[in-house]
């Protein structure tokens, strides 16, 4: 019995032992740290990098907007400054205007019984482009593009100051006898020249379209334009540049007085050279590629 109950109570430990999961003494052996698992990095990383690009572009986005207030709060107060300089300018002129006036009444009264010194005076101002001149004559219309420049180069989409200038040296040369730039009387000393994205003439800043108009016998002045290289360059760059050109002829056109300042402080005349008042072929030409 002793022995029996042994063999059973043995086989009942046998039993047991077979029910229990095979290896499980051997994993919890083999494995001292438990069931435990690592954490992958990948995740932390791309958020973290995530975070860090949203920083960064915070960080540009208000730099930019900062920048850009500091740019309109300057670009207003220079568009005030000349604002300010343009009103002065105009006062101005409407001072020299009427002192002008107070000089002409004085010369007239002074002249008085003196009619040879009053139309020596009167030739005199003509000359000096001092005087409006009306009459027949020739118009030129210049404009700037109004498409997007094909060479990717705005300045030759748009009317430069040499244009004009050979504009006005053209027309003198065919026997003008008074040439005015949107109003703005031309004589022997002014000065046409680029400011930016204007053109200055006589100081005063003219912006597209520019209109050249020009006192003198309108069918020979017509015939010389047409024949001219400025009308063979303006039909090129017409059409390559989309630039506007356009000629008319008038029975009747004004070319006001010249109101700027008439002082000379020197002058040098050259006569071997004579006047220079037909700049070279193509002299427009040297800043525009139309090969």
């Amino acid at each position: 019995m002793r022995s029996r109950a042994g063999t059973l109570r043995t086989g009942e430990r046998s039993v047991r032992d077979a029910s229990s999961p095979r290896g499980y003494g051997r994993r919890s052996t083999d494995r001292p740290g438990g069931d435990r698992r690592s954490v992958p990095l990948e995740p932390l990383l791309t958020a973290a990098g995530a975070l860090l690009v949203g920083f960064l572009l915070s960080v540009g986005l208000s730099a930019g907007r900062e920048a850009a207030r500091v740019q309109n709060e300057r670009k207003d107060e220079l568009i005030a400054l000349v604002d300010t300089r343009q009103t002065r300018a105009e006062a101005l002129g409407a001072q020299l205007e009427q002192l002008r006036s107070e000089v002409a009444a004085a010369e007239s009264r002074a002249a008085e019984g003196l009619p040879l010194l009053q139309v020596q005076v009167a030739e005199v101002e003509a000359a000096a482009g001092l005087t409006p001149v009306q009459g027949p004559g020739l118009e030129l219309r210049f404009a700037d593009a109004t498409t997007a420049c094909p060479t990717g180069r705005a300045e030759d989409c748009r009317i430069q100051d040499v244009d004009l200038q050979l504009a006005v040296n053209t027309l003198f040369s065919l026997g003008s006898e008074a040439v005015a730039v949107n109003g703005e009387r031309v004589i022997s000393t002014t000065a046409i020249r680029s400011a930016g994205g204007s053109i200055l003439v006589n100081y005063r800043v003219l912006t597209s379209p520019y209109e050249v108009q020009a006192i003198g016998d309108a069918g020979a002045l017509e015939e010389g334009i047409a024949d001219s290289s400025l009308t063979s360059d303006f039909e090129v760059w017409r059409d390559v540049y989309g630039l506007g050109f356009a000629v008319a002829a008038g029975d009747e056109l004004e070319v006001p007085a010249f109101t700027g300042s008439v002082r000379l402080r020197a002058a040098t005349v050259d006569l071997d050279n004579g006047p220079d008042v037909d700049p070279p072929a193509g002299a427009a030409a040297a800043r525009r590629d139309t090969g």
